[in-house]
């Protein structure tokens, strides 16, 4: 009996296709638009995951801490981050490669820098080789600091490309020309010896220019040092070997640098951690959000789809009554009538959403291929809009089918 009924509800499709296929639309378009979304959701949060890690997440920078914060100490340059707490993570990083790679100290000043009769606004940064394994310094000329420019305290620096366009102009031939050109640093002599290629993102070097520390304390700026602690820092890099290992990284760090800094265990942090996963925590939520309000809206249209499958089996139930009738007279239960019914509101709503996944398919396809990003099909997404999809056909199809199935078989028969 189920055979026939499926089969019942299948010729009835086909007897109306071009109905039947305006009565799937909201149906084709709710599914196709929840599968293509989602999908295209995760491989943008996916292909952002990956830009982060190549831009250069596997780091936690330490920073100082805010002096207004509720609970800060009232101690002589809270917050402030020196050679101390340098050499204290040093020992942590070296004890610990299980979680550690590498650590790098950050000197950050705004300063002038010019190149002839140009000059420009920039950040300087003092920093070590080891940046390099901590930040994606693609180069487009030369080289970065050396572990020599550093011991020698020698006058070089590495500009970054924004800064590079604006001394030495766009074209890809000054910025490579530059590489063995003075530029002047607070009046101070200092040879370019590398051209950093565009590296957009939230770890832009663009618009600074890096020296070695010892420079940039010796020569350039001067007076860095806060009383009794050294050389202060501006940031303190520290590379992780994965973004697993981010919570025991920080833990870690955080013991480290209170016990070094002498923070009472009633005390706030008097320093800041910025780890990878706010920024990617971030962007997931923003991705999140507009991803689901997207599925919503795609939810609705099933909704409006289903109101259409509803209305359309209204109508076939009035054109069928004296076949209902019919069916009735020779035996046919209400059961029969109601199931043959809903299977056929099933069916739309079914063959509507393969075909709105069909499509969402191609269109996931098309679009990753274009972007060239990896844009894989979620088959949760396709689970969901066939059930949800189902569910429909059956809750809409439900009241129609019931008109039909108590229709008294005299009065189906008489119906003109």
């Amino acid at each position: 009996m189920l055979r026939e009924q499926i089969g019942m509800a299948i010729d009835s499709l086909r007897a109306n296709k071009f109905r039947s296929l305006l009565t799937m639309l909201g149906i084709i378009i709710g599914a196709g638009t929840l599968v293509a979304v989602l999908s295209l959701g995760n491989a943008l949060q996916s292909s952002v995951f990956e830009q982060f890690i190549d831009l250069g997440t596997r780091r936690i920078a330490i920073e100082p801490g805010d002096p207004n914060a509720k609970g800060a100490r009232d101690v002589p340059g809270y917050g402030l981050l020196s050679i101390q707490d340098y050499n204290a993570l040093e020992g942590l990083v070296a004890a610990r490669p299980d979680l550690f790679r590498t650590i790098v100290p950050e000197i950050t000043v705004s300063t002038d820098v010019r190149a002839g009769t140009t000059a420009v606004k920039t950040l300087l940064v003092g920093t070590s080789e080891g940046y390099k394994e901590v930040q994606t310094v693609p180069m487009l000329a030369g080289r970065f600091l050396t572990a020599a420019d550093e011991a020698a305290g020698a006058r070089v620096g590495v500009v970054g490309y924004l800064v590079a366009q604006d001394l030495f102009g766009e074209d890809e031939a000054s910025l490579k020309a530059a590489v063995g050109r003075a530029i002047e640093i607070n009046g101070q002599p200092i040879t370019v010896v590398g051209i950093i290629g565009e590296n957009g993102g939230p770890f832009s070097t663009d618009g600074r220019v890096f020296a070695p520390v010892s420079t940039v304390r010796l020569r350039l700026v001067g007076d860095l040092d806060l009383p009794g602690r050294g050389l202060q820092m501006s940031g303190i890099l520290v590379g992780i070997t994965s973004e697993q290992q981010v919570e025991p990284a920080e833990a870690a760090l955080v013991s480290t640098l209170r016990a070094a800094r002498g923070v009472p265990a009633d005390a706030i942090d008097d320093f800041k951690l910025n780890t990878p996963t706010q920024a990617l925590g971030v962007l997931q939520g923003i991705n999140g959000a507009i991803t689901g309000f997207i599925a919503l809206v795609a939810g609705i249209s099933l909704l409006v789809g289903g109101i259409g499958i509803m209305n359309i089996m209204l109508v076939s139930v009035t054109e069928r009554t004296r076949e209902i009738g019919v069916r009735k007279a020779l035996g046919a239960s209400d059961g029969d009538v109601l199931g043959q019914f809903v299977l056929e509101a099933l069916a739309l709503s079914i063959v509507g959403s393969l075909i709105g996944i069909a499509g969402a398919i191609a269109i996931v396809t098309l679009v990753g291929l274009a972007a060239g990003i990896a844009a894989p099909i979620s088959w949760s997404a396709v689970a969901i809009a066939l059930a949800f999809a189902s569910l429909i056909g059956v809750g809409f199809g439900l009241y129609p089918a019931r008109r039909a199935a108590l229709l008294q078989p005299i009065e189906a028969l008489r119906y003109e």
